[in-house]
């Protein structure tokens, strides 16, 4: 085993290296992407941000591709020796070849060997997935094999170890996951079903991740004594299955997902060995003019780790997903409050109605107005102790507690109520946008912090005017109140741009209302990108604030920064 990963890796650069020159001839083409994000960082006390000791930092990185016909090779080389701060803080430090593979596809078969990813129905049971902005990488390295049968049929099976940010001693390791999934589409296999607006597939999915149990586990009792959990009473096979259902007629869709997992007590459970449990369902229906959508979701023990030992404050080797079903905002302001998924422990509702008032009407003008409105709440899931926990006071080295299925818990861990509208006024050169959203946030249980519900009020403004076929205006505006936390912010941003190759924006958020007169800061950053072809450079200069960063329902933290940014992203 020791000899297939660098002999994988050494035919990759052959081939790569002496395919370039044929670049799209009828020997193949050569693909990839280069990018780099660095920045010059300053100290401000003020806002926090320290001292960087190599003070310009960056992740650099570079995808190359080789396809001929159905084969396809590929490598990633990344250079994280000296990386963003916000970065080295989660782990994610180092260099070397993190992605190589080789892959051949035809109608029947595709079968990969090497570093890849994949993600079985919503991800319950397995999502192996790369998310650079999060720093996020748990691609598996070994093989897959995908088979399509029959029309509609689709079988999957995989096999690998997670990577594990720069740690490359995949042959040290004594964990590996393997998976197997299947979908029917009777959609796709029965031509008259898709004829008469008809959708419909069913898949399942089983996923078991092996972790040798080579020592004992030391565990938290009452009075701050340690106790020990024995190597031998730790399940070394953990198991998941998952079922899943897609069904839709015209404009109605309904989808839903299962999954269970048996017992697997580990550090972010508190070791106990409960099982646990996904559902997700969600139902929805459009027509000219008119869409509602609902969602209801519960997690509860569903963190799958490939290492039982491993934080729950990271991300890292996770080998399952719990997707958001709230809705996603780009607002300033509001991402400092996004809702992060809970795996061990929430339930909740989302429902969105789309309206649009209609085109040529008295109120809706020419191009009519659009109008979303949403609502979100999640609680934590009930939890009754199980006796043995109960007698302890301490659910370690037990059952832990039983919950009913669809009963809430005590805790209101996130709730959102929002409503939003958007015109374009009829000489088309003008469009205003308006949003306005309650927030409720649990900052103790989501961040950590100490501190009483969060509770604030969001108003966004954003006016963009189009002055001609090139050049384009927009201001927007934003006001978050909000008594708790760092109490109320103000929001602001102007960007002009020059289409398709210039865009210049002047931006800043003012804590103002934060009950520390010292700490009343601006954030502001001025930033200005250059755009031709498929290359994008960037330069930016200013201030960020100590927060989270949250992308599909999964956060990390941010520290507080302060200095000049250059990024270059360039394909080919």
């Amino acid at each position: 085993m020791r000899r297939i990963f660098p002999i994988l890796t050494a035919l990759l650069i052959t081939v790569l290296c002496s395919s370039t020159a044929w670049g799209q001839s009828k020997w193949g083409h050569i693909s990839g992407d280069f990018g780099f994000n660095g920045m010059y960082y300053i100290p401000d006390s003020i806002i926090g941000a320290k001292e960087v000791k190599e003070k310009v930092r960056a992740n650099t990185w570079l995808n190359l591709n080789y396809t001929n016909s159905g084969f396809t090779a590929g490598l990633r080389y990344e250079f994280y020796s000296y990386p963003l701060i916000d970065f080295e803080d989660i782990g994610y430090k180092g260099q070397g070849l993190t992605h190589y593979f080789l892959d051949y596809k035809n109608d029947f078969i595709q079968v990969t060997a090497g570093t890849f990813y994949e993600q079985f129905g919503n991800g319950f049971t397995l999502r192996a997935y790369e998310d650079r902005q999060l720093g996020i990488d748990n691609s598996l390295l070994g093989a897959r094999i995908k088979v399509t049968p029959y029309k509609g049929i689709t079988l999957k099976g995989v096999w690998g170890i997670e990577r594990k940010n720069f740690d490359f001693e995949y042959t040290k390791r004594h964990d590996y996951v393997r998976g197997l999934d299947a979908e029917l589409s009777f959609s796709d296999m029965i031509g008259t079903l898709s004829e008469k607006g008809f959708v419909l597939s069913v898949g399942g999915s089983f996923v078991s991740k092996y972790e040798k149990s080579e020592k004992d586990m030391y565990i938290t009792l009452p009075d701050n004594q340690t106790g020990i959990l024995s190597a031998d009473k730790i399940p070394q096979n953990i198991a998941t299955w998952a079922a899943r259902l897609n069904f839709g007629y015209k404009g109605f869709r309904l989808e839903s997902e299962f999954a269970h997992k048996i017992n697997d007590p580990n550090n972010t459970n508190s070791y106990i060995y409960k099982n646990g449990n996904s559902f997700l369902l969600t139902a929805s229906y459009s027509m000219k003019g008119f869409g509602v959508e609902a969602s209801f979701i519960r997690s509860d023990n569903m963190d799958f780790r490939s290492q039982r030992d491993i934080s729950a404050s990271t991300s890292l080797l996770s080998i399952n997903y719990i997707p958001a079903v709230n809705r996603q905002y780009t607002y300033a302001l509001l991402a400092n409050y996004t809702y992060a998924s809970q795996p061990n422990g929430q339930i909740g509702v989302q429902a969105q109605v789309n309206y649009k008032i209609p085109k040529g009407s008295k109120l809706g003008g020419k191009y009519g107005i659009d109008i979303t409105a949403n609502y979100a709440r999640f609680h934590n899931v009930e939890q009754k102790l199980v006796p043995d926990a109960e007698a302890n006071g301490l659910m370690n080295g037990t059952d832990g507690y039983t919950s009913r299925f669809f009963a809430f818990g005590n805790d209101l861990l996130y709730q959102d109520i929002g409503i939003e509208f958007s015109h374009r006024f009829n000489n088309k050169n003008w469009k205003l946008d308006l949003a306005y959203n309650f927030i409720t946030y649990n900052l103790t249980i989501l961040q950590g912090h100490p501190s009483p519900m969060f509770k604030g009020h969001n108003v966004m403004g954003k006016v963009t005017y189009k002055i001609n076929t090139k050049h384009a205006l927009k201001l927007e505006l934003h006001h978050l109140y909000a008594k708790e936390d760092d109490g109320s912010w103000l929001y602001g941003l102007l960007e002009y741009s020059i289409a398709p190759h210039w865009f210049i924006s002047v931006a800043d958020q003012w804590n103002y209302g934060n009950a520390d007169k010292i700490h009343r800061t601006h954030y502001y950053n001025i930033a200005a990108a250059f755009v031709i072809k498929t290359t994008r450079i960037s330069l930016n200069f200013g201030k960020t604030k100590e927060g989270i960063l949250c992308i599909g329902g999964v956060c990390r933290s941010v520290p507080a920064s302060y200095g000049l940014g250059l990024t270059v992203t360039t394909s080919f």
